[in-house]
């Protein structure tokens, strides 16, 4: 068992490796190509065409393209194709990972797509150097996403961004997820209530461009931002409350 684990780990350092020069390459190119603000977006694979969630993915994406900002996603089906359809191939940009049954409708051109082998790469291309971040409802892919990046964010480990939960009308998702946070984290004192207080609901565009717009780029955990890791449940209640549009 040891020796399959060793193995496995040897072949995903190697392919990290093998792939270090063409990712440099690929991120400095698709970054340079005159877009005004880069951002990432989160949200299942499996969402369908004409759903909520996939109709207001498909207005982000179209309003991101209005305001010539880049959207970076992983380049498969569901959530992941509706922002590409709004936002459109030039301003697209997508770090796919080969996954059986997500396959997209097509590929972007390689300056604005490439595909990486593991995990690790996908989400350090699509999290470092961005301006916010917007997460749809998704499964245990997107919640690995968003929980990597509070990770990254409390050990001072990725820049300061706005993180904006997108929730269609009808869907609770992230009004549950908040809740268990807050009841079952950050209140017994197992998460600083840093790590939540740059996190805010959008229930439509025009409200996660309020919040994009509103938010200052700050490091969490430093006094100056909306909650210290001094200040407690309570703080963080209020600075989630004042960002929710």
């Amino acid at each position: 068992m040891s020796e399959q684990i060793e193995g496995r780990l040897g072949l995903a350092l190697q392919a990290i490796a093998a792939e270090l020069e063409a990712v440099q390459s690929w991120s400095r190119i698709s970054r340079s190509m005159g877009q005004k603000r880069i951002v990432s977006v989160f949200g299942s694979a499996r969402t369908q065409r004409g759903q909520p969630s996939y109709e207001m993915a498909r207005s982000l994406g179209a309003a991101l393209a209005e305001r010539g900002w880049a959207a970076v996603t992983g380049g498969g089906p569901g959530i992941m194709q509706a922002v590409r359809d709004g936002n459109g191939d030039a301003l697209s940009r997508a770090v796919r990972i080969e996954i059986a049954g997500e396959e997209p409708d097509s590929v972007l051109d390689p300056s604005r797509s490439i595909t990486v082998s593991t995990f690790a790469i996908r989400k350090l291309l699509l999290t470092h150097d961005i301006d916010a971040l917007f997460v749809f409802p998704g499964g245990v892919g997107t919640f690995d996403e968003l929980f990597e990046v509070l990770v990254h964010q409390d050990t001072d480990r990725l820049g300061w961004f706005p993180v904006i939960l997108m929730q269609p009308e009808g869907v609770r998702l992230w009004d549950a997820w908040m809740r268990f946070m807050d009841e079952h984290l950050v209140r017994p004192g197992l998460v600083n209530a840093s790590v939540m207080s740059h996190i805010a609901i959008a229930d439509s565009v025009e409200a996660a461009f309020a919040i994009a717009d509103a938010a200052s780029p700050q490091k969490v955990g430093t006094t100056d931002a909306a909650t210290t890791s001094t200040e407690g449940a309570a703080g963080h209640t209020d600075a989630r409350e004042a960002l929710k549009i």
